[in-house]
């Protein structure tokens, strides 16, 4: 792999974030290229706060996981933790998440997402697409509808916020509802910011935090690579002040999924690297 995510100036050893690639889905090696190739080209100063947003993140891109089975990503992300790391995981379906969880013992998870994905079954055929991988045959109970349900059998549902949502069944809605799921809609963020932001910090309270960001949270007017586009989603200015709510707590792992390949320019992957690089800013707080 000539190309790692942006720039790669340090061993695993020197590293405090280890980004790894899960090519899960279709086209999701290609996606990953893109990623890694299109990270190369975004500054990581910023002109407003006046820092450097990697000041204190120092990351080693170790490549793609050559995924048999799902459990890989699980182990992969266990060794990280066993060494201190911080996971940065680029993937292509969201069904990574429910893994990478399995290998944290007590988090906080906070999951930007247009849909809450909180399905107890799927069958639907665009689904078995996004989550096919060579040898692992789909699972309507364990797919990128159904993956944070899965979660909640393992992790307590009230430590879970969801972010952006604006798509679900009432079966889902009911879910929330009765489990204690946090969630905050594009359109609570665009009425009232600083509330949803209180909410966050009350939600996070300084514990440890996984962040999973399905890039289809944004809207698709400046995210359009992604699979199912729903509209009036969040923007980049409305996510950066969201995750100034997170403040000094400790972020324990991070995601970026759901990115689709189409044949136009790179502006979905100049939001994903800008969303991670804001993410990761939180290591200097």
């Amino acid at each position: 792999m000539s190309v790692k995510f942006l720039c790669d100036l340090y061993t695993p050893g020197e590293a405090n974030v280890i980004a790894f690639g899960v090519p899960l889905g279709r086209d999701s090696k290609k996606v990953l290229r893109s990623l890694r190739e299109t990270s190369d080209y975004v500054e990581v100063f910023d002109m407003d706060k006046k820092i450097n947003l990697l000041d204190d993140a120092r990351i080693s891109d170790v490549g793609n996981l050559k995924l048999k089975k799902l459990d890989e990503i699980t182990t992969t992300t266990n060794n990280i933790l066993e060494v201190k790391k911080i996971p940065l995981i680029l993937g292509g379906g969201h069904l990574l998440t429910l893994y990478a969880l399995k290998a944290f013992k007590d988090v906080k998870l906070v999951v930007f997402d247009a849909h809450c994905d909180l399905k107890d079954d799927c069958k639907d055929k665009e689904i078995m697409r996004l989550d096919f991988i060579n040898g692992v045959k789909f699972n309507p109970k364990i797919n990128d509808a159904t993956w944070l349900r899965r979660a909640c059998e393992f992790m307590n549902p009230k430590n879970i916020f969801l972010i952006g949502v604006r798509s679900c069944n009432e079966f889902e809605f009911d879910f929330i509802e009765k489990n204690g799921i946090s969630y905050a809609t594009p359109n609570q963020i665009k009425k009232d910011i600083q509330g949803v932001k209180k909410r966050l910090k009350q939600f996070i309270d300084g514990s440890e935090v996984y962040i999973s960001v399905d890039i289809d949270a944004f809207d698709p007017s400046i995210a359009p690579k992604v699979d199912l586009p729903e509209p009036n989603g969040l923007f980049l200015n409305e996510f950066i002040e969201l995750i100034e709510a997170f403040g000094k707590s400790k972020l324990a792992g991070l995601d970026l999924c759901c990115i689709k390949d189409l044949n136009d320019n790179q502006r979905t992957e100049f939001l994903a690297i800008r969303a991670i690089l804001e993410i990761l800013s939180l290591l200097s707080r």
